[in-house]
């Protein structure tokens, strides 16, 4: 019988200069990278759960888009995971507050971070996250005082 796991994820940006820098991590013992993500429980909140996770796994802060960047079906094993992704331009990146082994944390262009990538539907997100940057530059938070 299969399990299906609801997982929130978030797709961790900042601008350098005039390019998107996406911040990938590669959880502990583990070869493969991926975006901040946790599992969700009945009754819990996707985005703040996702905000939450993106500070105690990959010491990011930052804020979340309010719509999801993207739904999508993912199965491996006994398991359907069913992922809700949401963008977030990160305002701050540390290593101080976090209190579990740290997984490794990659800034790279989207070039380099759908390579990296190896699932499909996660690699799809980076085109998605570069759209909806585009039809909105205020997103890049280029206003003044803005910390990125």
């Amino acid at each position: 019988m299969k399990q299906t796991l609801d997982l929130s994820c978030v797709v961790p940006y900042r601008q350098l200069g005039e390019q998107v820098e996406f911040c990938l991590i590669r959880p502990v013992l583990e070869n493969r990278w991926e975006f901040p993500k946790v599992v969700v429980s009945d009754g819990q909140c996707h985005k703040a759960l996702a905000l939450r996770e993106a500070e105690a796994a990959a010491g990011l802060v930052g804020q979340l888009d309010d719509s999801p960047l993207g739904k999508f079906e993912s199965s491996r094993g006994a398991e359907t995971h069913l992922f809700v992704a949401f963008l977030m331009r990160v305002t701050n990146g540390h290593d101080q507050a976090v209190h579990v082994p740290l997984p490794t944390r990659r800034w790279c262009l989207a070039e380099e971070a759908r390579v990296r990538i190896r699932r499909k539907p996660l690699r799809r997100l980076i085109d998605e996250a570069l759209r909806r940057l585009a039809s909105d530059p205020s997103r890049f938070g280029r206003g003044p005082g803005s910390p990125v």
